[in-house]
């Protein structure tokens, strides 16, 4: 097998475009065509620049005869941490991630875990201001989509906002006095004894919720959308209906109960299970 095979096969079983493995290695689109296509050689730094990001030697790169064994890059880890002593409103604002875990933290301090095939384009920020914690994670060089685990001491957890594009949120063994996110979302899981009001304000973006325990409020505001809400069975709660052109489905309202599930927006379905 050629480099050029080799090259294009090994960036396709990682899922790479020619852009963005050219943005890795800080050379051009048409470098990597051109050694796609045979008609260029990388240089020797380059050489090097693909035998880490592969996890295969230059050797084995170079060689005619030699197959190449594709495996899956390890995910690297970005850590963050930030010391608070006192209750805060987080305001939050990620850039797309498949996942966002937001776990409870046992000391007295904020810690951004960001894992990804590649860390070198992140860049994690934080900025503490007395009563305020602003945290921004930003995708500098539009590497792939990282996971990520956003730890919180329960004790000094006011309000946080979420601005973010995210696969999966994860909230465990928390209790929120309110969470808002303002972006897009695919699936919420309430695990263990995580409990408070979250606000799903998502535009045009079906959401499934899963509840282990529902204990608070959800909010949906979405448009031409459906959302499903799993809920333990035997579950209490009243239904509030917002906006225009909106319908619960499978929903068995209790008026007087505490818990609370809400929709609003236009055209949208929230449909209970």
């Amino acid at each position: 097998m050629l480099f050029s095979e080799k090259l294009k096969l090994l960036r396709k079983e990682h899922n790479l475009t020619q852009e963005s493995l050219a943005e890795q290695l800080g050379v051009s689109r048409q470098a990597i065509t051109k050694w796609e296509s045979g008609e260029g050689v990388p240089e020797i730094e380059n050489f090097k620049q693909l035998s880490a990001l592969f996890g295969i030697s230059i050797d084995e790169l170079v060689k005619d005869d030699s197959d190449v064994l594709v495996a899956p890059l390890k995910a690297r880890k970005l850590i963050k941490q930030l010391e608070i002593n006192h209750t805060k409103h987080f305001d939050i604002k990620l850039c797309d991630c498949t996942e966002l875990n937001i776990l409870p933290c046992p000391e007295e301090k904020i810690v951004i875990e960001l894992s990804s095939n590649i860390t070198d384009g992140f860049v994690v920020k934080a900025d503490d201001i007395y009563n305020k914690t602003d945290l921004c994670v930003k995708n500098k060089k539009h590497a792939d989509k990282p996971a990520i685990k956003l730890y919180l001491p329960e004790k000094y957890i006011d309000e946080i906002e979420l601005k973010a594009k995210i696969g999966t949120l994860n909230i465990s063994d928390l209790d929120i006095k309110k969470l808002e996110l303002d972006g897009e979302l695919k699936y919420l899981n309430m695990r263990g004894s995580a409990r408070g009001k979250v606000i799903l304000n998502a535009t045009k973006c079906d959401i499934e919720a899963n509840y282990e325990k529902f204990d608070g409020v959800l909010e949906v505001n979405t448009f031409n959308s459906v959302a499903r809400v799993s809920l333990p069975a035997g579950t209490i709660y009243k239904t509030i209906l917002k906006g225009h052109g909106n319908s619960f489905e499978n929903a068995i309202d209790t008026p007087d109960a505490e818990n609370t599930i809400e929709l609003n927006g236009i055209g949208s379905k929230l449909i209970i299970s």
